[in-house]
């Protein structure tokens, strides 16, 4: 990377001449250790005491992939607030924090910090002798998110938002706050337009369906599914049965969407459907939808949709689902096992089958797959609940958008797919609820570092490392980028 470096001093031209020696060693320090990790460094000539310089030294670093502000004496803010408007707004800033203790540096850090809080201007921090391997450590680590494929990537999936139809079927349920939107606030920030149908128009629809396509859907799901656990109660076959009624539903979903340009959706299910004696559970609509086949469709393309409607939950999983073109992880946050450190990410039907092998090949998926009777004492009405476990992986990206008095917020964390013998996996399953499907997840964060900032009980995952791209998304839409890290 092509990386600039402004250093920022005093305001008064006696004290900057006074340290502009030992400002310039500093900042050869941070271009050498830059330089050894092979890139590229555009250092500054002057260092920055008035608007003048301002001007000067952010023009030197305009065509930089990522720009570093020195601070290593005390510095004015308002210089540092007029660099960072002067520079693009999507250039990637690191304020650097030098150990200078005869000179107030870290009041100016600080200070410089506050001030770009305050005019809106993310930005990363780091805090240390650039000797210090954890100060490099931070230092490499925001230059790994800065790095412009990313950015790119990320201001792209932002932009395609733009003219995108969410599908509200229903509103949130059960009372989640966190589930709700300002449709005026989702057209003027990101361009989406929120399109409401009640989840009883389409439970109408589903009346409707062809019993052709209804029994298609059946013999597609029993020659793909792994097992089908009938039990002449909650889930039973036939074009009558409960299992038919889940398929009607998602064809009837699928129709509406192609007809009315849904790109994608949010289904309240619980609690109407599910308490209707003759309705049913979402579960196997909901996993198909955000899944890669079905019986219709030969190259089926996922379609995002978040249960309990939860809008900012489906909004999540767009942008990931925008970055990775693969399907997304909903799930709640069910239980943590200390002893093992992992999370059961636990979901009645969210869960899209490729989680389980996430292969091309949708029937390794699919064979991995039981549908089991969704349990009575939640779902009056029936059906199948769509039970597996994820597949482990290396690197996971967790992610969710919330809002605090109405600014959004997107907490990131990196992790993982825990790798567990399929006894235990059985085991921690039967401790909550056996039926639906299971993500045991790894953190790299310590728990009570989660506990104490993350505000949803809802979390959305893709397989990858894609912080930096979430990052710049989130600048580009104007979403504050909370990226959870020890």
């Amino acid at each position: 990377m092509k990386i600039g470096i402004i250093t920022f001093s005093d305001g008064r031209k006696r004290v900057m001449e006074a340290t502009e020696k030992e400002c310039f060693g500093f900042q050869d320090r941070i271009a050498k250790f830059l330089e050894k990790e092979g890139h590229s460094v555009v250092q500054g000539k002057k260092i920055v005491w008035n608007y003048a310089t301002v001007r000067s030294e952010t023009k030197r670093v305009e065509k930089c992939d990522a720009v570093f502000f020195n601070f290593s004496v005390w510095s004015y803010p308002d210089l540092t607030a007029q660099a960072a408007n002067l520079l693009d707004s999507m250039t990637p800033i690191l304020l650097i924090g030098n150990i200078n203790p005869g000179y107030p540096g870290w009041v100016g850090f600080f200070a410089s910090a506050g001030a770009m809080d305050e005019i809106g201007r993310p930005y990363g921090r780091a805090l240390g002798d650039i000797g210090d391997k954890r100060v490099q450590a931070d230092v490499l680590t925001f230059l790994d998110r800065s790095a412009p494929g990313k950015r790119l990537a990320g201001a792209e999936a932002a932009a395609e938002l733009l003219g995108m139809r969410y599908g509200e079927f229903d509103g949130p349920s059960m009372g989640m706050y966190t589930g709700h939107v300002d449709q005026s606030q989702w057209m003027s920030q990101f361009g989406i337009h929120v399109y409401h149908r009640g989840q009883l128009w389409l439970w109408e629809a589903a009346k409707k369906i062809s019993e052709k396509r209804v029994q298609d859907g059946l013999d597609w799901l029993e020659a793909s599914c792994g097992k089908i656990e009938y039990d002449g109660d909650a889930l039973t076959p036939g074009l009558n049965g409960t299992l038919a009624r889940q398929v009607r539903l998602y064809l009837a979903m699928k129709d509406f969407i192609k007809e009315e340009g849904i790109d994608f959706c949010g289904v309240t299910g619980q609690l109407d459907l599910t308490e209707l004696e003759d309705g049913c559970v979402a579960d196997v609509p909901e996993a198909i939808l955000n899944d890669t086949a079905d019986w219709e469709d030969e190259n089926k393309k996922p379609v995002i949709c978040a249960t309990e409607c939860d809008s900012n939950g489906a909004l999540t999983m767009q942008i990931l689902h925008l970055l990775t073109g693969t399907p997304v992880l909903f799930a709640d946050l069910r239980h943590y096992h200390e002893d093992l450190d992992v999370y059961d990410l636990v979901n009645s039907g969210e869960h899209a089958p490729w989680l389980s092998k996430r292969s091309d090949d949708y029937m390794e998926n699919w064979k991995q797959v039981r549908l089991m009777p969704a349990t009575r004492f939640y779902f009056r009405g029936g059906g199948a609940s769509v039970q597996f476990y994820a597949d482990p992986a290396k690197d996971v990206t967790f992610a969710r958008l919330t809002r605090k008095s109405g600014q959004f917020a997107m907490h990131i964390i990196k992790g993982s797919f825990a790798k567990l013998p399929r006894a235990k996996e059985e085991e921690l399953g039967r401790m909550t609820t056996y039926e639906w499907p299971h993500a045991f997840a790894r953190f790299n964060i310590p728990y009570r570092t989660f506990a104490k900032v993350f505000r949803c009980n809802h979390i959305h995952a893709a397989i990858g490392d894609w912080a930096g791209e979430l990052v710049a998304a989130c600048e580009a839409l104007g979403i504050e980028a909370v990226v959870l890290e020890e």
